[in-house]
């Protein structure tokens, strides 16, 4: 017992001091670190060479506004100083709620009758979307996705901060616009045969 008390003694004596066990800690733990930089390095460039599927470009819809026709014998509109200030009786006539609609463009139909009341604009949008600049023209919607459509009005007076909204819910069955196209006409030629 007492041989391995002096062996152990005497090692410990030889043993190397603090300044060089930190020493020797720094040298090992660099492999670690560039083991570190290495495998990073490599995930980021893995990341950026992966093949990402492609995304579904969106379906654009083309929205065109029409004039509204004006009657000639119509009454002329009441200046700002005689009218309502305030949005009058103003509906969505066409589609009907829960319509099944397959005509492209979709025209909808703003119904205003505006003789007492002043002169209205409106910004609409569609299942959500952005809104449109406001105007008065009725809006025809062109390419709208398969399916439930929800049609949103925003009216706005001209003369007040008076507002008011509506909103329109019918099906769109994916339609197209016919467009004829002229086929050729058959030509007759005379037949002529060769006497010997």
């Amino acid at each position: 017992m007492q041989l391995i008390s002096e062996k152990l003694k005497k090692y410990l004596r030889t043993f190397p001091k603090k300044h060089h066990v930190e020493y020797l800690s720094a040298l090992l733990s660099i492999p670690v670190l560039l083991t570190v930089i290495i495998l990073n390095y490599s995930n980021i460039q893995g990341s950026k060479n992966k093949e990402t599927a492609p995304t579904p470009a969106p379906e654009k819809i083309i929205i065109q506004t029409t004039t509204q026709p004006v009657a000639k014998d119509s009454a002329p509109q009441p200046t700002s100083s005689m009218c309502k200030k305030e949005v009058g009786p103003i509906s969505i006539s066409s589609p009907t709620e829960g319509q099944t609609v397959s005509e492209n463009p979709v025209n909808i139909i703003i119904s205003y009758k505006n003789t007492d009341y002043c002169s209205v604009v409106w910004s609409y949008r569609i299942n959500g979307g952005e809104w449109s600049a406001y105007t008065s023209n009725n809006p025809s919607l062109y390419n709208l996705p398969t399916g439930n459509t929800k049609f949103e009005l925003r009216v706005q007076s001209t003369v007040s901060q008076d507002s008011d909204t509506l909103d329109r819910n019918f099906i769109y069955k994916g339609g197209s616009t016919v467009t004829p196209t002229p086929s050729p006409s058959p030509t007759i030629s005379p037949t002529v045969t060769a006497t010997p």
